[in-house]
C-alpha cells in the first residue's frame, strides 16, 4: 500500500544557503557508496560538535517527530533522515523558524548511511510509519530489513531504544520475523515503553491513519 502523495504535493522552496548550511546535509548516494570516509560520523560530536545524546528519526519526511522531540528534550540532539529531499525543505523551514539548536536533517539513503554511525552513538532511533514496500521487487529498498536490526544493535547504547510504529500488520509481522537474527535487541513489554503517545509526537502519517480509523501498531526494541 502506498503512503499517498503528501510529500510530492508540498509547496516549499529550497532553504536559503545560510539556513541550509545549518540545518541540511545532502549526501549523494554514489558518493557515500564510493567514499564513505569523506562524510562525518553520524554522532553528536560529528554533527553537532558536542557530547549530548543523539536520537535519529529514520524516514522523517517533514520532520514533525524530530522537531517535537528537539523542543521537548533540549538536552539531546536529533537527526531526521529521509531519502527524499523536498519534505526535508519543510523540516528545515520549521526548525529554522523555531531557532532550534539541537536538530538537523540529512538527505541520504539510510541503507548506505548506516555505516557512518559509530558503535554506541545513538540513544534512540525511530522508524515510524515507513512505506510498507511489501512486494518482492521493492525488497532492497525496505527500511524494515535485516540491516535495520543488525545496525541498531550495533549503534544503540546499552538500554537504547528502537521505536517502531506502523498501520500495516504485515510490516509488524516482518519485524517480528527478523528479530531472532538480532539477539542484541529485545522486544519490550508495552508496560515498559518509554515514549508516551501524546499529540506532540504524532507525525502527519500518524494523525492521518489514526483519523481513518486504522489500528496503530507499536513496538519498542531495547539494546541488551
Amino acid at each position: 500500500m502506498g503512503r499517498g502523495r503528501y510529500p510530492a504535493r508540498l509547496q516549499v522552496e529550497p532553504p536559503p544557503p545560510e539556513v541550509a548550511a545549518r540545518y541540511l546535509l545532502i549526501w549523494p548516494s554514489h558518493e557515500v557508496y564510493a567514499s564513505p570516509e569523506s562524510f562525518p560520523p553520524i554522532s553528536s560530536p560529528g554533527l553537532f560538535g558536542d557530547g549530548r545524546p543523539l536520537e535519529i528519526d529514520i524516514g522523517c519526511a517533514t520532520g514533525e517527530l524530530a522537531i517535537a522531540l528537539a523542543e521537548a528534550r533540549p538536552g539531546a540532539n536529533y537527526l531526521g533522515v529521509d531519502i527524499t529531499l523536498k519534505p526535508l525543505y519543510k523540516a528545515v523551514e520549521t526548525a529554522a523558524g523555531r531557532g532550534l539548536p539541537n536538530v538537523t536533517f540529512l538527505q541520504s539513503d539510510m541503507l548506505l548511511a548506516y555505516g557512518r554511525i559509530p558503535a554506541g552513538a545513538l540513544r534512540a532511533a525511530y522508524v515510524h510509519f515507513p512505506a510498507p514496500l511489501l512486494r518482492p521487487r521493492h525488497r532492497k529498498a525496505r527500511l524494515v530489513a535485516p540491516a535495520l536490526l543488525q545496525q541498531m544493535q550495533r549503534a544503540l547504547v546499552p538500554g537504547g531504544t528502537l521505536s517502531f510504529m506502523t498501520d500495516q500488520p504485515d510490516l509488524y509481522a516482518e519485524l517480528l520475523r527478523l528479530l531472532p537474527a538480532a539477539p542484541g535487541l529485545r522486544l519490550r513489554d508495552p508496560a515498559e515503553h518509554e515514549l508516551a503517545l501524546s499529540d506532540l509526537l504524532k507525525s502527519h502519517y500518524h494523525r492521518r491513519w489514526e483519523a481513518q480509523g486504522r489500528p496503530i501498531i507499536r513496538a519498542e526494541l531495547e539494546k541488551c
